[in-house]
């Protein structure tokens, strides 16, 4: 019996490493096979002792000076649905079904939480909606975490670079995060 354990340590570990390249290989296929949208997003803090280098995601849509906040939000734990335009990523409406949230205009529904705030745009305050797809990182090596936080400091006329949070949305309404673009320059996620 004692002669046998090292093996059943052998065989356990290599069936945890077989699961958690089955578990990689389907969350890739999902993020491939899901429809691609670009979220607008804010910058925050790129750095964490405990979980290593990577850019936080805001998914923050600004709404025009005067522009009231959507009448419908909801926390994410509420479970309900946001409906996106696949073409800007723009926040359309929520709702409690899929069905309900795409009537409100978008043509992309995912999983979310939406809840309105007041930020500071161009030395004014404007409302501005925050989107909750489950996406709130984007992990990197040091060297790269610190040049995509560069070109989030960095301003343009006075104004921040346009930063976007790349996302597949599977038939299952989950947001997969595939990449950031920052300044033009996409970069991917990838496992390899």
């Amino acid at each position: 019996m004692i002669r046998a354990l090292p093996f059943r340590i052998l065989a356990a570990g290599l069936l945890l490493v077989a699961v958690l390249v089955a578990l990689v290989i389907s969350e890739d296929r999902a993020r491939a096979a899901g429809r691609e949208v670009n979220l607008p997003m804010e910058l925050f803090d790129p750095r964490n002792l405990l979980t290593g280098h990577f850019v936080a995601l805001q998914l923050t849509q600004r709404l025009a000076p005067g522009q009231a906040c959507p009448s419908r939000t909801q926390p994410i734990q509420e479970g309900g649905w946001l409906a996106l335009r696949a073409a800007d990523g723009r926040f359309m409406g929520a709702g409690d079904t899929r069905e309900a949230a795409l009537a409100a205009g978008g043509d992309v529904a995912v999983r979310g939480g939406v809840y309105c705030s007041r930020v500071m745009i161009d030395r004014a305050e404007a409302n501005a909606v925050i989107l909750d797809v489950g996406v709130d990182r984007f992990h990197a090596d040091q060297d790269e975490a610190e040049a995509m936080e560069k070109v989030l400091r960095a301003r343009r006329d006075g104004r921040p670079l346009p930063a976007f949070a790349v996302v597949s949305v599977g038939q299952d309404g989950r947001a997969r995060l595939k990449g950031v673009i920052l300044d033009g320059k996409r970069t991917d996620l990838t496992w390899w």
